[in-house]
């Protein structure tokens, strides 16, 4: 009987660990990479989802513009009954030239032969408003991308910034528990102990805050992404360097950044509405071919005709003629929005070059001073349990390496985000993301 009992509890103990395990087994958070995060973005975010909208539709505007230039036939019927009828009977033939009951069939096809080429020119605008649209998505996704991947190092540094709370609070309990043991000794004084306490309780309280930043911008990257559930980043390769001097970068922003290139198809679709609207000043020409076919037999049952109609406005109280002045308008205002485009790029360029190297210098100073401040930290802690340092330096040293830590970690990853910010500001960022981002991929 007591190895039955036995057999039982060693099988329920199994059993607990094994649903223990596999619960534990199903909680942990899934790590995401950088880029992972980023293909999330571009794919899930209602940004780009938005904008990808939006180029379907400019899609469906070129088909639109296209269907203009091809026939459009019309099938008609009309069914009439008459109160008055008349007939008449010729050569034996009952004919009816006013049936009680009438029907009309009539089956009528028009085909545009001369618009003013505006059907033309607005056809050609709607396949530069494709491509405009093209662009507009792969501008979206490029800033929704870079906008994950702040998210995701602002994790990052959050992550970092927990994890030297918890040093900094550990260093402070061992410095109360240090304190404690000499005052015992009769070694230190009270206010030894009480200030010990005080950085604890300041270090604990730094460390909640910390911990509160971590959820939020855990929170934020998982909007960002479209993420659900728990999750953890990886820590990412060093993102390329530009590798080119800035005049180099600068002419090749100017070539490549999509900015630039839907303000040059906004220049071209103003300069077709010009063309467009010059085009009211012509004549309109079309063929229309009809076909009847009804009951009243006079003259004929069935009927068909062929018709050419032109049609030419003479005068529309100077309403064409504004129209073309303020197209022209429109097309300066295109050209000055693409100049000062161009300008801004040159300066967002030279900027984001520049703060990279700033930042470059600062990492490497700050890596410096963390060096110096954790063997600070050591020798003073050394010193302190032998006496020969006081509370207060204890403290110092432990906030000093605290500080120095923590600017180390946000400059580093600050640096990194600085160079993908130099790279959107080429135009070279996500290059290989964004045709994806496009197409609806993840």
């Amino acid at each position: 009987m007591l190895k039955l009992r036995s057999a039982r509890v060693f099988a329920l103990a199994a059993l607990v660990l094994v649903v223990s395990a596999s619960r534990g087994h199903a909680q942990a958070p899934k790590t995401f990479t950088l880029e992972e995060v980023q293909r999330l973005a571009a794919g899930n975010y209602e940004l780009v989802n938005v904008a990808r909208e939006q180029a379907k539709q400019a899609e469906d505007v070129r088909r639109m513009a296209g269907s203009a230039r091809l026939p459009t036939a019309v099938f008609q019927s009309v069914y009439t009954h008459n109160l008055i009828s008349a007939a008449f009977d010729i050569g034996g033939q009952h004919i009816e030239v006013l049936p009680a009951n009438d029907y009309n069939l009539i089956l009528s096809v028009v085909q545009p032969i001369f618009t003013g080429l505006r059907v033309e020119k607005g056809y050609q605008q709607a396949k530069l408003g494709v491509d405009l649209a093209t662009k507009s998505l792969g501008i979206t996704a490029q800033d929704v991308i870079l906008d994950a991947t702040r998210e995701y190092y602002r994790v990052l540094a959050a992550r970092d910034n927990v994890e030297i709370l918890r040093r900094s609070l550990a260093f402070a309990e061992e410095t109360l528990r240090t304190s404690e043991s000499l005052y015992k000794a009769g070694e230190a004084v009270e206010t030894a102990v009480l200030r010990a306490r005080v950085a604890v309780s300041n270090a604990k309280r730094e460390l909640l805050e910390a911990e509160n930043g971590l959820v939020l911008a855990r929170q934020q990257l998982a909007l960002v992404g479209g993420i659900t559930g728990d999750f953890d980043v990886a820590r990412p390769a060093k993102p390329r360097a530009a590798g080119a001097p800035l005049e180099d970068l600068i002419k090749q922003g100017l070539a490549t950044r999509g900015e630039l290139q839907a303000a040059t198809l906004q220049q071209q679709i103003a300069q077709l509405e010009i063309e467009k609207k010059k085009g009211d000043w012509l004549p309109t020409v079309q063929a229309e071919a009809t076909y009847l076919r009804r009951k009243a037999s006079f003259p004929s049952p069935s009927l068909s005709s062929l018709a050419i109609n032109a049609t030419w406005t003479i005068f529309n109280g100077g309403r064409t003629g504004a129209e073309v002045a303020n197209a022209r308008s429109a097309l300066h205002a295109a050209e000055l929005s693409r100049e000062l485009l161009r300008k801004q790029t040159e300066q967002q360029i030279r900027s984001a070059y520049l703060n990279v190297e700033t930042l470059s210098a600062s990492v490497d100073m700050l890596t410096a001073q963390v060096e110096f401040a954790r063997r600070n930290a050591d020798a003073t802690s050394k010193a302190y349990k032998v006496g020969e340092a006081t509370d207060l330096d204890m403290l110092e040293s432990n906030a000093a390496l605290t500080q120095s830590e923590r600017q180390l970690a946000m400059t580093t990853y600050t640096l990194d985000v600085a160079m993908y910010e130099l790279q959107r500001a080429v135009g070279t960022f996500a290059a290989d993301l964004v045709p994806a981002a496009a197409g609806g991929e993840q």
